[in-house]
């Protein structure tokens, strides 16, 4: 259970989705809002998930977090010259944690949007079209495989639990037969 940096409130786990379909896990405290990422998991969110974290009170602390939920070291503001200054992010230098309050990390979300799709734009403008068309199909591709690789677990898995039931069936008859 990890409390609150700012609220001192338990923060609430809550899955969202991750690039390729994944998803993970992160801690968002339900009295001020903020929103605990560990390692790597604030980069890997996707921005359109940012929609499904709110704050049911109306209240929202303008707290300063002080101490990482996960081994309760001391949090630093990050100073980093690429990220605007209105979006403020603790991290810990640890666990590599991030703590960030609900407004900075809408806006920090449609920051790193607005930096894909101009980096998009700009690196699509540049490509020859042949290689351009060879790249939608390669990502339609993946898309695909991406569904066939999860419709073969889910066979792999139906097939295992056939097994046990078997299993379990065939014990059973020995049992009933004595």
């Amino acid at each position: 259970m990890k409390i609150c940096p700012c609220c001192g409130n338990i923060l609430i786990p809550k899955k969202v989705l991750a690039h390729y379909g994944r998803y993970i896990e992160v801690d968002q405290c339900e009295h001020c809002g903020g929103i605990w990422f560990d390692k790597y998991e604030l980069y890997s969110m996707k921005a359109e998930e940012v929609e499904k974290f709110s704050i049911e009170k109306s209240i929202k602390s303008l707290c300063q977090p002080s101490i990482c939920p996960n081994d309760k070291s001391p949090l630093m503001l990050l100073k980093d010259p690429l990220i605007p200054k209105d979006i403020v992010i603790y991290y810990c230098e640890q666990c590599f944690g991030m703590w960030l309050p609900l407004d900075s990390l809408r806006k920090y979300k449609a920051y790193q949007r607005s930096r894909k799709e101009s980096f998009n734009k700009e690196s699509r403008e540049n490509l020859p079209k042949e290689l351009e068309e060879k790249i939608d199909l390669l990502l339609k591709k993946g898309e695909e495989d991406l569904k066939k690789q999860n419709e073969f677990e889910l066979d792999y898995k139906m097939s295992q639990f056939v097994s046990v039931v078997l299993l379990i069936l065939k014990i059973l008859s020995y049992f009933i037969k004595r």
